[in-house]
Order: C-alpha cells, then sequence, then structure tokens
C-alpha cells in the first residue's frame, strides 16, 4: 500500500465501464443501475442486509476520493461497489470489506483497516468464501435472499481460523413437494466470517504506482504509512474500549476456556494470536514447564496458563517478557523499512489462572528497557516477590490446601511492580466473563475501576 489514490469523474465513467462488461444486464437491480459504484454512500442508501457503520464508509470514501488513482485501480482490481461495504458489527469507524466487481463477477475485496489517525487499504482475492458471498449479495434478488448472524470459525487454505463475526445468506432457489402437499424451499446457504481488529493489515499497493513497472511506488501520504483519516473518533485512546475489543472476541474466549481447563496440569500452556485471528499453540521450552513465548510484528495477543502450584498473577519473568515485547516493537518501528508498524496500545499479555485472569496492557508511546539482571539479582526479586505474595497465602490446617486472598494478592503484586519493576505506561487489568477491571496502586492500596460494559 503506498500510493495516491485520485478519482475524476467518477459516478458516469465508472458506470460506464462496469456496466459494459457485465454479462447480464438482467442481474443489475435497479437501485444499482441509477447510482454509481464510486460515489459517496448517502445515509440510508447502503444495500446491505444489515445495519452498518455508514459514517466509516462515507469517511473512508472520502479518503479514496482523494488519493486514489482509478484508472490503475479499476484496470488492476476492478469496480468497487462501496454501496455494499460491511463492517461487521463494528461501529467505531475501524473496518469495513467491499466486494469489488470485474465483467459481471465478484473477484475479490477490499478491506479497510483504521489505527487511530490513518486508514489502510488492503485489496484480496485470496478468500473465496468472501467472494462467494458478496456474488450472492449483489447479484440475487432480494426477495429470495433471508439473512442472519452466527458466531464461529470458518477454514481458509492457511488453516482454521476462529472469529467472532459470521454473517450468513440462505439463499431460496425453488421448492419441492412434501408427502403431506406442503412445499419446501431448495435452500443454498453463503457464510463470511471476519476476525475484525484495529491493526495494521498487511502492506498492499493503492496508488503512487511506478507507471513502467506497475510497482508500489514510494513514499507520500499514503502507502505503508496510511492516510489521514477525517475527524476520527476519541475512543481511539481508551484502552478500556481496546481492550474489550480484544477480549469480548471469540477466538480469545475459546483459548481461555482451553486454557482453563489446563491450570491442573503440571506444566504451563499457550497460545499467540496474531493481528488477522490466527491462532497458533505455544511450544513448551524442552526440559522445563514453561511455554515459549516467541513474539512476531503481527503478534497482538499473547496469553499462557500458570498451574496450579504457580502464584496466580503475572510473575517477575512475566513482567520482564512484557517489558522486552514492547522495547521490542519501538525498535521494530523505528526502522523505516520495517512494515506495517506496531500499534504499542494494541498488545495484550493475559495470564489464565484457577484464581482468575489477568492482563497487562500498555498506554504510551515508548517506555525504558529493564536492564539485564543477572542470576542473583533474579533470585533476589524472586525472593521479594515471593515475600510480599505469601502475606496473601493461607494454608488449611487439615488438607494442606493453598487459599489465596485475591484482593489481597492483587495489592501485593502491584507494591512489588512499584517498587521493584516499575514500568512506565504499563497497565493491569482483570479480565472475566462480564468484562475488564483495571487495578492500580492509590496511596499504597489497591483500586479496582471496572471498565463500561
Amino acid at each position: 500500500m503506498k500510493k495516491n489514490l485520485t478519482p475524476r469523474l467518477l459516478l458516469i465513467a465508472s458506470m460506464l465501464v462496469l456496466f459494459s462488461c457485465r454479462n447480464d444486464e438482467d442481474l443489475i437491480s435497479p437501485v444499482e443501475k441509477e447510482t454509481s459504484q464510486n460515489a459517496l454512500l448517502k445515509e440510508g442508501s447502503s444495500l446491505s442486509l444489515w445495519k452498518e457503520d455508514e459514517t466509516y464508509i462515507r469517511k473512508v470514501q472520502e479518503v479514496y476520493a482523494q488519493y486514489a488513482d482509478e484508472n490503475y485501480i479499476f484496470s488492476t482490481h476492478g469496480t468497487i461497489l462501496w454501496e455494499y461495504a460491511m463492517t461487521m458489527d463494528t461501529f467505531n469507524e475501524n473496518y469495513l470489506i467491499a466486494p469489488v466487481v470485474k465483467d459481471g463477477k465478484v473477484i475479490k475485496t477490499l478491506e479497510v483497516f483504521r489505527v487511530k489517525g490513518k486508514v489502510y487499504f488492503q485489496f484480496s482475492d485470496k478468500d473465496p468464501d468472501a467472494n462467494d458471498f458478496f456474488q450472492t449479495l449483489v447479484f440475487t434478488e432480494r426477495d429470495k435472499i433471508s439473512a442472519s448472524v452466527a458466531e464461529g470459525k470458518y477454514t481458509s487454505k492457511s488453516g482454521t481460523i476462529s472469529t467472532p463475526i459470521c454473517r450468513k445468506f440462505i439463499l431460496t432457489v425453488g421448492y419441492v413437494d412434501g408427502a403431506g402437499g406442503e412445499q419446501y424451499p431448495i435452500q443454498e446457504t453463503k457464510t463470511i466470517c471476519k476476525f475484525v481488529e484495529t491493526a495494521l493489515p498487511d502492506s498492499d499497493c493503492l496508488g503512487d504506482v511506478d507507471p513502467i513497472t506497475g510497482e508500489c511506488g514510494g513514499g507520500g501520504t499514503g502507502g505503508a504509512g496510511g492516510y489521514n483519516y477525517p475527524d476520527p473518533p476519541d475512543t481511539d485512546e481508551d484502552p478500556c474500549e481496546k481492550l474489550k475489543a480484544q477480549t469480548s472476541n471469540f477466538i480469545f474466549k475459546e483459548n481461555v476456556t482451553t486454557l482453563e481447563g489446563k491450570t491442573g496440569e503440571s506444566y504451563e500452556s499457550g497460545f499467540r494470536i496474531s493481528n488477522l485471528g490466527q491462532s497458533q499453540l505455544l511450544q513448551n521450552k524442552p526440559g522445563s514447564q514453561q511455554v515459549d513465548m516467541k513474539v512476531f510484528s503481527n503478534t497482538v495477543i499473547l496469553m499462557h496458563s500458570h498451574y496450579d502450584g504457580l502464584y496466580p498473577i503475572f510473575s517477575p519473568g512475566d513482567i520482564i517478557f512484557f517489558n522486552q515485547w514492547i522495547v521490542w516493537a519501538q525498535n521494530w518501528n523505528a526502522i523505516a523499512t520495517n512494515t506495517p508498524k506496531i500499534p504499542l496500545n494494541n498488545l495484550t499479555f493475559t495470564l489464565v489462572t484457577s484464581n482468575g485472569n489477568y492482563s497487562f496492557t500498555f498506554d504510551g508511546t515508548s517506555t525504558n528497557a529493564f536492564p539485564n539482571y543477572t542470576q542473583q539479582q533474579m533470585d533476589d526479586l524472586n525472593d521479594k516477590y515471593i515475600k510480599l505474595l505469601s502475606k496473601a497465602k493461607t494454608i488449611t490446617n487439615v488438607s494442606g490446601e493453598v487459599i489465596f486472598n485475591m484482593e489481597k494478592l492483587e495489592e501485593e503484586f502491584l507494591k512489588f511492580m512499584d517498587k521493584e519493576m516499575n514500568m512506565i505506561g504499563i497497565k493491569l487489568y482483570k479480565t472475566t466473563d462480564t468484562g475488564n477491571s483495571e487495578l492500580k496502586l492509590v496511596n499504597g492500596n489497591r483500586e479496582k475501576n471496572d471498565c463500561p460494559q
């Protein structure tokens, strides 16, 4: 994505080109004939069967109209049908997917992601389910379509991807007679699922293209750096909203359930989640009870369990890891050729235990790296950690079972971090089925602030 998108006289030109390429004029609805595929979406004119974030769709079109090289877009990709754009149940101006048509057929999709004040465009022809879905939506008479929403999974060539939102069309293509004279519909189902996340997509060309080679050009106000988004909403800076978007999605919940079932084992387990919703099981370090917590430039969530016998909250090693992750991401972003950039406040480190689940997030622009601790310094840190957290531990006389006062443990953990491992920008949340609560130290006491539901 590196270019300049610039359209002139799109209303008439794009209609003439697109309609002349259609194979069957009868497939075009009257509404489609009367509207331009690239004209700004008017309020209430969306042809989606669901409620969409039309504000975001219109603003994205304004960006497109300012920067798009329309001739290049049309010849390389096709015509974007903005009136069929879908925001997949998101209404905070951060995501849309729209069909791209050529020769009367949906051949690919355009996805547009917003991160803070920038939007990023990505064309894709690698999702046949999405193409089939929009083919049904665009070229089927409305009285033959019914719509529904379901959560679930879909499989692509890269594996199984769990997603928070699926859209399903049921297309009635005819009827058969039943034994009692009843008529039963013959139906065809089309489903599209998308993991919607405010994270950068893979870079792709949208303008500033070399006229000779056709390859992505450099720089400008777009490309890998994104395009300026008009009047971005304030919700971007709300850490609660960011965490809610992650912890409420299907794949996160599914992985938490899996890890909760492993806290009785004698080793740690974990998952790594990418910005496109792909989940990978973390491997255990050879000869240890710990997981190998590698991260990549597309990693947004890392989660692991503490088995019973460990303290049910982050360890000093976990704190060091999160600090290293943020510092590594800072250094990645500082190298101009590294794309896409990593939004630091999208990175989440989650712990699952028998006594509750916790998440670290980052709410800052930069932080300092912890020192390279010697083994003696690590031993000293662990001793101080155990001494403080043991104040919240009780061992029953009869069975020897360990019981934790979790509010006391959380307070002692916050004191430990504040005194021994203070990190600028780090936030601690308790994550439950009903939402997230920030935990922080105020005048030496634990304070719990519930995030809005």
